[in-house]
């Protein structure tokens, strides 16, 4: 869709704003960083010192990556491609497959607390910009999609920034935490000025207009008419024109019945209908995709016609409750049918339901009485099935509109229309997201495959790294060679074991490696031990390297563990004297360590407390936890957050804060420990790996939500109860 020529123009002028903001923002940061603070820890402190130093070394740097990092992503946002979906950076992959860590989403965390930040401290100029932004792009409703200058580009921006000039995550998450504080009166100055620069120009506002919101978007409203409460449907039909909503039926044989409901309507009404239906039938198949949030309204969709409709339906019925049934119904489908934010395809689909729904309606008092009636399932499962693909052009998307397209043929072929003509077409759709999911796991087969080797590795790892934490338990060495055996080296021998099996002559070598360095690490004192030493050293060293090649140790790891291994192998080849008196230590033998290894039955190792990857913040190096940085809520939240994960359920769709944007994801599979799980993603074929931890840290953070159960008829009383608000 083309740009604008007026809001191109504006956004380019506000970007062009971007190098004051962000020298201005930096100058407050430095000044933020210098404050003393007595309460801060002196590993606090000092981090601040180094961010100061590296502000003050590389401003240039730190403010030429904000500038274009955020050019880079309004753009983009101005004029999305149909392209992949952004992809993470870094290692952590399993074969080419993305696998998203508790550490990884940690940059996701705190992106989301700036742009929290900047959102809380700019919400009335924000609002205010979206107005203008909106008739900027010549949209009929406000959004806040129409303003491509959010708090989300700005987080982004100052996140890259942050980590061009220091590689630290502590330090990049402080600097962020800083630098969002410090921009925001920042932005808010600068988007009401930005705001009265447009109003001078001469650009009006949509102030007045309804602002729309995406289906399962932001955080749930409570509404002002909630149809699951008993009664509210049929407060709304009496409130309709035509009778007393002040005198309601005491009891269900105290309601008054239409003349014709449960037999045959009224001739005149019948005709109507039939009428109606005749010109429904002449309008073009839907197969829009909504990229147009106006184009359903000027291509002359049934929204356009619903009034002139009413008016006949209402002539020819011949009872109250007959026109205020039509009433709400005719109003509710105008408002479905008029939503911007549905794809066009969808609301032209549920058009051609109105006359069905509103024959079910006049035969069928239990419609206008229970939230769940069949016709009102079947409206809520099409719309949910489709707002669980939200990019337009999606083919799943198109897979189910074509198929609820045909099932609504079939349905209007059907000389009966009533509510167990609904249940089986319900039963119909299930089926049809039912047989999407089953093709989107066989699509993602071999991602399942990798995840499931994956899983495989992780339990064996983790078992193999409780025995050596007990093997090297009573051996005295440096932390370094301690955090290689148990960690480097047991994922060495898992990755080996799950490859290749156990009985492989590869696996076989490093079971004789580990024999031989947990042997090394334990040397008796003793000249035929050294001189055992000296001839084991050499294919050692070249065993330990291939496996550290095994499973791509950092080489700057590798280098420090081998040159930890020397020097501890060197000191070994020295004699040292003895007390006469000294009891020798008894000893297992290196076949016994091995046999334990491979034989001893243990228990993975309880996780207990939060890891150290839980944080970007180095905990373990402070006395005490700054109190901004505690987890807000009840100490069982991550218990609370773990159940929830827990309880996630195949096939569902979910919104999750990923890769530093929400998205709309669909559980596809989780492994038996349920450790890893795989995500669809938005863009078809497209998939997301997720250990467990890094949800439950998601969870935490309110940036796992469920895309709740989805009801077209609440959206759509919600939006006639708007419009109708703005005519009083």
């Amino acid at each position: 869709m083309p740009i604008a020529p007026l809001l191109k123009r504006f956004i380019d002028d506000e970007l062009g704003r971007a190098p004051d903001l962000i020298a201005r923002t930096m100058a407050a940061v430095v000044e933020q960083l210098r404050r003393p603070r007595d309460q801060l820890l002196a590993s606090e402190r000092q981090h601040h010192f180094d961010l100061v130093e590296l502000l003050q070394q590389h401003a240039g740097r730190f403010q030429r990556a904000f500038v274009d990092a955020l050019r880079q992503r309004v753009l983009a946002d101005l004029e999305p491609a149909d392209t992949a979906a952004p992809t993470p950076s870094g290692p952590s992959s399993l074969s080419g497959l993305q696998l998203m860590d508790e550490g990884r989403v940690e940059s996701d965390i705190e992106i989301s607390r700036a742009v929290q930040q900047i959102d809380t401290g700019t919400e009335w100029e924000l609002r205010e910009l979206q107005t203008f932004t909106s008739t900027l792009r010549g949209q009929a409703h406000t959004t806040a999609e129409s303003n491509p200058l959010r708090p989300l580009a700005y987080a982004h921006a100052l996140w890259d920034a942050a980590g061009d000039v220091t590689d630290k995550p502590v330090q990049q998450a402080i600097l962020l935490r800083v630098a969002s504080t410090a921009m925001t009166p920042l932005l808010r100055m600068a988007w009401a000025a930005a705001c009265s620069r447009l109003e001078s120009q001469g650009i009006e506002p949509s102030i007045y207009r309804t602002v729309v919101f995406a289906p399962g978007a932001g955080a749930a409203r409570k509404p002002e008419v909630d149809v699951t409460m008993p009664g509210a449907l049929e407060g709304l039909v009496r409130s309709m024109p035509g009778g007393d909503p002040t005198t309601a039926p005491s009891s269900p044989s105290e309601r008054p019945a239409a003349a014709g409901r449960g037999t045959a309507l009224g001739p005149a009404l019948e005709q109507a209908l039939a009428r109606i239906e005749a010109m429904l039938s002449r309008l073009p198949a839907g197969t829009g995709t909504g990229n147009d949030p106006d184009a359903a309204d000027r291509a002359g969709t049934p929204s356009s016609r619903l009034a002139e409709f009413r008016g006949s339906l209402l002539t020819a019925a011949d009872e109250t409750i007959e026109r205020q049934i039509i009433e709400l119904l005719s109003r509710l489908f105008e408002t479905i049918l008029g939503d911007p934010m549905l794809p066009q395809a969808l609301r032209t689909l549920m058009g051609r339901l109105q006359v069905s729904a509103l024959r079910v309606a006049l035969r069928d008092p239990k419609m206008m009485e229970i939230h769940d009636h069949p016709v009102w399932q079947l409206m809520d499962r099409i719309a949910g099935a489709a707002v669980g693909y939200p990019l337009p052009g999606d083919p799943r998307l198109a897979q189910v509109l074509a198929f609820c397209d045909r099932l609504v043929d079939e349905m209007l072929a059907e000389p009966v229309q009533d509510a167990a003509l609904y249940r089986r077409s319900i039963a119909r759709v299930d089926a049809c997201t039912a047989e999407q999911l089953r093709d989107a796991q066989v699509a993602a087969r071999g991602a399942i495959a990798t995840l499931v080797m994956a899983a495989q590795r992780e339990r064996l790892q983790r078992e193999l790294a409780h025995r050596l934490t007990e093997q090297m338990a009573p051996v005295r060495t440096t932390p370094v060679i301690r955090r290689f055996v148990t960690g480097a080296w047991a994922r060495v021998l898992a990755q080996s074991f799950t490859l290749y099996g156990e009985e492989a002559e590869s696996s076989q070598r490093v079971l004789k490696a580990t024999d031989h360095l947990l042997w090394s690490l334990r040397l008796p004192d003793h000249p035929q031990s050294r001189l055992r030493l000296l001839g084991l050293l050499p294919g050692l060293l070249k065993e330990l390297r291939t496996g550290m090649e095994l499973i791509a140790l950092p080489a700057g790891e590798q280098q420090a563990a081998l040159d930890a291994l020397v020097e501890v192998h060197t000191e070994a080849m020295k004699p040292r004297a003895r007390p006469a008196a000294a009891a020798a230590e008894p000893e297992p033998t290196p076949e016994e360590i091995v046999r334990r290894m491979r034989d001893e039955t243990v228990e993975p190792v309880p996780e207990t407390g939060t890891p150290f990857s839980d944080s970007l913040i180095d905990l373990g190096s402070m006395d005490t936890v700054p109190a901004e940085w505690l987890p807000s809520g009840p100490a069982a939240g991550g218990d609370d957050a773990a159940a929830w994960v827990n309880a996630m359920a195949i096939g569902r769709h979910y919104r999750v804060f990923l890769l530093g944007r929400w998205s709309h994801l669909q559980l596809l599979w989780r492994s038996d420990g349920g450790q890893l799980l795989l995500f669809a993603g938005e863009q078809a074929g497209s998939t997301h790996s997720v250990t467990l931890r890094a949800l439950e840290r998601l969870r935490s953070a309110d940036l796992l939500i469920p895309l709740a159960d989805y009801s077209l008829v609440q959206r759509a009383v919600d939006g006639m109860l708007r419009s109708l608000a703005t005519l009083r």
